[in-house]
């Protein structure tokens, strides 16, 4: 997505970039589904002159979690290549990315994609935005059954996990989607978690599925790098628990305290910044501070954590 205001200007010059990683639980939702598409996003973009990109990746359960980090790093490969400069430049658009101002950012599961590529790449990436991330996935919201787990008031059917996840499953290796239209798979996606099967297609056995243990990891073994980061989460979230937003927060802070962190957290449902704007305050100090660090005309502070 690039700003009209930077394909009128000339000379363009190297513009900064957003890489904007879509959520929907790793089960469905595509880059380009507006309702997920935060108005404030689009804004900050357009009013620091930046070009988003968006990717998309494989999806559970016909993927695995495995898969999907494996497309991110095919991602980033590919645009830290230049691919995305390529073809910018084949499609007759005259702008240069700045590779030394780059954003990372999602929410829900593009949350925790954010900060797996931030763990995997903190020398490339100049800030990271987590709104609302899947991060304790091992937790017994997504690891158990259990009454009563409703997720934003919705409460799905053993019968209905059973049904979509079985054909699924069954699917042949061509057919692989890598994108969902909500209300498609929404459904299946809240059944997996309600019903505790949702680490049965994810995958439980490596270690670098989990943001939070390769934290643990990467500080054991003197490796811990983390860009600045402004993450935020409501407090009643029944979507997605902030617990692992707070776990995450508390380890960099112990095991990285030379990192930048801003947390922000309040009464709400899940997404309650769909209705944010660029002069909300909780935003807009995040938005700043992350500004200071992302961009190289903003003078960073001397203090944020």
């Amino acid at each position: 997505m690039i700003p009209k205001s930077l394909l009128e200007a000339k000379p363009l010059g190297k513009v900064p970039v957003i890489v904007r990683i879509h959520g929907g639980f790793l089960v469905t939702g595509h880059s380009r589904y507006p309702p997920w598409f935060a108005d404030w996003i689009l804004k900050f973009a357009s009013s620091k002159g930046a070009v988003i990109i968006s990717p998309n990746y494989r999806l559970l359960p016909e993927s695995s979690g495995k898969d999907i980090l494996e497309d991110m790093d095919d991602f980033w490969a590919w645009f830290s290549k230049g691919r995305a400069d390529l073809l910018l430049k084949n499609s007759g658009v005259n702008i240069s990315l700045d590779h030394d101002q780059v954003l990372a950012m999602g929410d829900g599961a593009g949350g925790y994609l954010a900060v797996q590529l931030a763990l995997s790449y903190p020398s490339q990436i100049q800030a990271v935005i987590a709104a609302s991330p899947m991060l304790n996935l091992r937790s017994r919201f997504y690891a158990e059954y259990y009454r009563n787990k409703y997720m934003v008031g919705i409460q799905s059917s053993m019968k209905e996990v059973a049904e979509h996840c079985l054909w699924a499953s069954q699917q042949q290796d061509n057919m692989k989607p890598t994108e969902g239209e909500p209300p498609a798979r929404l459904i299946m996606a809240f059944s997996m978690i309600q019903n505790g099967q949702y680490l049965g297609y994810f995958g439980t056995e490596d270690r670098g599925l989990f943001p939070l243990e390769r934290v643990e990891d990467l500080a054991a073994a003197g490796t811990l790098q983390f860009p600045p980061l402004f993450i935020f989460h409501a407090e009643q979230d029944s979507a997605v628990p902030i617990d692992g937003t707070k776990a995450l927060v508390e380890l960099l802070r112990e095991k990285s305290p030379e990192t930048r962190v801003m947390l922000h957290t309040q009464d709400g449902e899940h997404s309650f910044d769909r209705n944010a704007t660029l002069e909300t305050p909780w935003l807009s100090r995040g938005l700043e501070m992350i500004s200071q660090f992302w961009l190289k005309n903003e003078q960073q502070p001397a203090d944020s954590k």
